[in-house]
């Protein structure tokens, strides 16, 4: 039965290693042109129908990226902005990119991205964290190559580019501490979200070298901020700074400060993460982290383009440390 092919099939037929068959079938370089054509017609005829065209040796490559639909808002969103990063890297090295947009519902029926269907990628980016059963349908050995950005699992066998949310959070927790600040408080997201919850950590981290201890009403953890789905409410007693979880939050924050008659910063300090506040006038004064999405984007593209020459060796997380944008939302507290 033709669908009951696998590439051992092909391999016992002909006497050579599956790792042969799969690079020839695929297009990949370390096979000669006569092997190339008999594991391809062996494949032909066994009835495999996966058999990649081969591109001549400098020719540009076609990367895809997906993203969930939920987070992409053109222009104005943080993983647009990665996007074309990404798609500018690929450009620079003379290759293609191709960008697709995964609705829910297709990711809830787990119905693969169009341009894995039509087989138009040779290697595929993932931005933003998805279902993993989802995942796990197109991170598949027999497929191309993937690498994910701005996020990982434990359950996936795959390479991930990722900011260092843990000390990048850490970093601005100490800024505050140094400039004198000792009641601050965390405002975001914690148990959802795996880069939310290393900020915090980061967060926590910041607090006990200091030995500051943490308050429980200065941590206001509510994943609808993050979706903007309800106001920030002020806790009673007010810290002297706000470390936010990422910068749309910060922004959130300040509207809330400002409409109850604070300053910022000569009343309350605030500090964000993601150095991204697309359209709100507090991103020319909030002193955030910054996540260099065009290093993470090199990275990215460099690690796929490696892949689809044919290294498949696993790279593991690789996080990119990055720098404290300092703007005008920090009043230093003498001690």
């Amino acid at each position: 039965m033709a669908g009951a092919v696998k590439l051992k099939d092909i391999a016992a037929a002909l006497g050579i290693s599956v790792v042969t068959v799969s690079n020839a079938l695929s297009g990949k370089k370390g096979v000669s042109d006569e092997m190339r054509d008999r594991i391809i017609a062996k494949a032909q005829t066994l009835g495999y129908g996966k058999v990649k065209r081969v591109k001549p040796l400098g020719s540009a490559f076609t990367i895809g990226v997906i993203v969930a639909h939920r987070y992409i808002d053109v222009g104005g969103s943080f993983y647009w902005a990665m996007y074309q990063q990404t798609a500018f890297e690929a450009a620079r090295k003379q290759n293609l990119t191709m960008l697709e947009i995964i609705g829910t519902e297709e990711e809830q029926q787990k119905e693969l991205p169009k341009m894995l269907k039509e087989e138009s990628i040779d290697g595929l980016i993932v931005i933003g964290k998805m279902d993993e059963t989802y995942l796990k349908r197109i991170i598949d050995p027999g497929t191309v190559p993937v690498v994910l950005m701005d996020f990982f699992s434990d359950e996936l066998t795959c390479d991930a580019v990722m900011s260092n949310n843990y000390i990048g959070m850490y970093k601005m927790t100490r800024y505050l501490w140094n400039h004198g600040h000792r009641q601050i408080a965390y405002v975001g997201e914690i148990a959802t979200d795996e880069n939310l919850c290393n900020r915090y950590f980061g967060y926590r981290k910041g607090l006990e070298e200091q030995e500051i201890p943490l308050n429980p009403d200065w941590v206001i953890d509510d994943p609808r901020l993050v979706k903007k789905e309800v106001r920030f409410m002020l806790p009673e007693r007010m810290p002297t700074a706000f470390v936010c979880c990422n910068d749309l939050v910060a922004g959130l924050v300040y509207d809330e400060l400002t409409a109850a008659g604070y300053r910022v910063p000569e009343d309350v300090s605030v500090v964000g993460y993601d150095d991204y506040l697309y359209g709100h006038p507090f991103a020319k004064e909030l002193t955030t982290y910054h996540v260099d999405m065009k290093a993470m984007a090199q990275e990215a593209v460099k690690i796929l383009l490696k892949k689809i020459r044919g290294d498949r060796s696993y790279c593991g997380v690789r996080y990119l440390d990055s720098f404290i944008i300092e703007r005008n939302s920090v009043k230093t507290i003498e001690r």
